[in-house]
């Protein structure tokens, strides 16, 4: 009896910490990271999906690939992961960027910051992220929504001046990213989110 009992607390304290083990990093909310996940966004009069379509390792993370979709055809494909640290995109199509791009920083914290300095496919890719509001109350084709803004007004990208600006949603009706806003050599694309779909 004494054995058995032994034996199912053992079993019970290998399950709670394999559980504790496989939960996503605090924060991993923001950017869900699951097999099937699905984005849809409008930018003008188009329509963007982006889907997590599964793990690859990219040097010694554990990454997941989003592939974006134009028309049904698959335009971009992105590696990310995330740790206790933050989101970070690892590669982008075939082009590992070293170091690692902190898209969002954990834990969150208005008026953080944090600088980027890497590289992808030789070409420099540079600026400072700035956590401008851990409240921001948006509304998009989704629904509305409170959000971390977060922007980076002073970048450089292979020579080229850029502002990224992101939106963060934990709502678990659309959670990851539910607006972007890309401004490159004076050109403004905006992307909102219109769906979101959970994988199964």
């Amino acid at each position: 009896m004494l054995q058995t009992m032994r034996l199912t607390v053992g079993a019970a304290i290998i399950l709670i910490a394999g559980s504790a083990l496989a939960q996503p990093p605090a924060g991993g909310e923001y950017f869900p990271l699951k097999k099937g996940n699905k984005w849809t966004y409008k930018v003008g009069d188009q329509t963007v999906e982006v889907v997590v379509a599964g793990q690859e390792k990219v040097g010694d993370k554990e990454c997941w690939k989003l592939e974006t979709s134009v028309g049904g055809q698959v335009k971009a494909s992105e590696y990310y992961y995330v740790d206790a640290t933050g989101v970070y995109r690892a590669k982008v199509k075939d082009d590992k960027i070293d170091p690692a791009v902190k898209v969002l920083q954990f834990p969150i914290a208005k008026d953080a910051k944090w600088a980027v300095d890497s590289k992808v496919a030789g070409q420099v890719v540079k600026g400072e992220f700035k956590i401008k509001d851990d409240k921001a109350k948006i509304k998009v084709k989704a629904g509305e929504f409170e959000t971390v803004m977060v922007e980076g007004d002073s970048f450089e990208i292979a020579g080229t001046k850029a502002t990224i600006r992101q939106w963060f949603s934990k709502d678990p009706k659309a959670p990851g990213p539910v607006k972007l806003v890309y401004v490159i050599s004076g050109t403004e694309a905006t992307l909102e989110l219109e769906k979101y779909e959970e994988g199964k």
